[in-house]
């Protein structure tokens, strides 16, 4: 068998495509970091065919156990590419299982300027994500869904690469992102994959073009493993949810669990609950609809997603009783309208980046936006504000973050 460098020499030379062994040897547990980086920077600067990414998929399959479900068919899946304000699997999982339809996913954490779910989910004290299988699976049929992190035994060869795309700055490569997510979802045994490919400076992907490969790919992947794949694209150059940052998304995300909450967000699980529920269950799609809506507005959403937190070791009575509700930020600084205008919103990029970089110092940190797009504003009126770590920090991140604010005149 080659060795890791004859493979990597030999492949940089157009002289071969990596397959199933070429990827176990490249990804071995004992294969130094140097290697892992190696192959993934390789892929990076080469053109690669649909079958060497679904070699890469099999092998971060392979490296673990998978899941097998008693009915496969009644579990679903979901994921994202990610974007600024990403709160849709907090939201959707409980509200999946409110409905009678477990959901099970492996998730992970941040990467570039998009928050990661695992991250927001992490806010909650003692909550513990690192699950077995034998303890995801339980969840799923004691709570009606779970959503967890990777582990030990879930794709491994994917959580160690996943960590490494960012140092190696392959974090946008079409076929390393398909395969890193087709392969959770691929070991996780759900017969029904949503997947939402987003793009725009919020998102990891720069242009609908390239979320169309992408998703293309990914369903390929899906459909050659005997999987039912519903797939959407997205245009992420505004922020999904009016937050960027860890505990400020997870505050937004439980406000639309209850009921309230940003309109765009719910709107965004909505539909796409929606379109599972139907996928599913065929049927008058303003009945299901209108189960949706009564699962947010009663609140029994919001009751499932404190039975997972529960059943997780999570602390509830800060998530109930105050803790996740007046969590705050050593420093809140505001930006007001400079003008009376409409506002247009907020371009994603910066606020995820932001956003990101002060979660990084706390995780109460971020950005929350207080203006809706298309909302008159006169001036003086609240737009935004930076939750910093003190008062300078958040003056100068509010300096950058006021260039990004679209106001039009009326």
């Amino acid at each position: 068998m080659d060795s890791p460098a004859t493979l990597l020499e030999r492949r940089r030379g157009g002289r071969i495509e990596f397959g199933d062994k070429d990827f176990a040897v490249l990804l071995a547990p004992d294969s130094p970091d140097s290697v892992v980086a190696a192959t993934l920077t390789t892929l990076a600067m080469s053109q690669h065919s649909d079958t060497e990414a679904f070699a890469l998929t099999r092998a971060y399959v392979d490296s673990g156990q998978q899941v097998h479900w008693p009915d496969p068919h009644a579990v679903v899946d979901k994921h994202s590419t990610g974007c600024v304000g990403d709160d849709v699997s907090i939201v959707l999982a409980p509200l999946l299982g409110a409905l009678g339809i477990p959901m099970g996913k492996v998730t992970g954490a941040a990467l570039r300027h998009c928050g990661g779910t695992l991250d927001k989910l992490g806010c909650i004290p003692g909550l513990g994500l690192a699950l077995s299988v034998a303890e995801f699976t339980d969840c799923v049929e004691q709570v009606g869904f779970c959503v967890a992190g990777q582990s030990s035994q879930l794709v491994p060869a994917d959580g160690r690469t996943y960590a490494l795309r960012e140092r190696t700055g392959t974090v946008d490569v079409a076929t390393l992102i398909a395969a890193s997510i087709m392969s959770k979802k691929l070991a996780c045994g759900a017969h029904t994959i949503a997947l939402e490919v987003k793009y725009g400076s919020g998102a990891v992907l720069a242009d609908a073009h390239a979320a169309d490969e992408l998703a293309r790919l990914m369903r390929a992947i899906g459909e050659a493993a005997g999987r039912r794949m519903l797939i959407s694209t997205c245009d992420a150059s505004l922020p999904l949810a009016p937050a960027a940052g860890p505990l400020l998304e997870l505050r937004e995300a439980v406000a639309v669990m209850r009921g309230g909450g940003a309109a765009i967000l719910r709107e965004h699980v909505t539909d796409l609950a929606e379109q599972i529920v139907c996928a599913l269950h065929p049927a008058d799609p303003v009945r299901a609809r209108t189960r949706i809506d009564d699962a947010l507005d009663s609140g029994r959403a919001f009751e499932a997603f404190c039975r997972y937190v529960a059943h997780l070791g999570g602390d509830l009575r800060w998530l109930c009783d105050g803790g996740l509700a007046n969590a705050a930020a050593p420093s809140i600084t505001v930006y007001h309208a400079p003008v009376s205008a409409r506002f247009d919103g907020i371009d994603a990029g910066p606020v995820g980046a932001i956003g990101q970089a002060l979660a990084a110092i706390d995780p109460r940190c971020g950005v929350e936006i207080l203006a809706e797009p298309g909302q008159h504003c006169a001036v003086g009126t609240p737009v935004l504000q930076v939750h910093a770590p003190d008062a300078h920090t958040g003056a100068d991140q509010l300096s950058a973050l006021a260039s990004a604010c679209r106001f039009h005149d009326e």
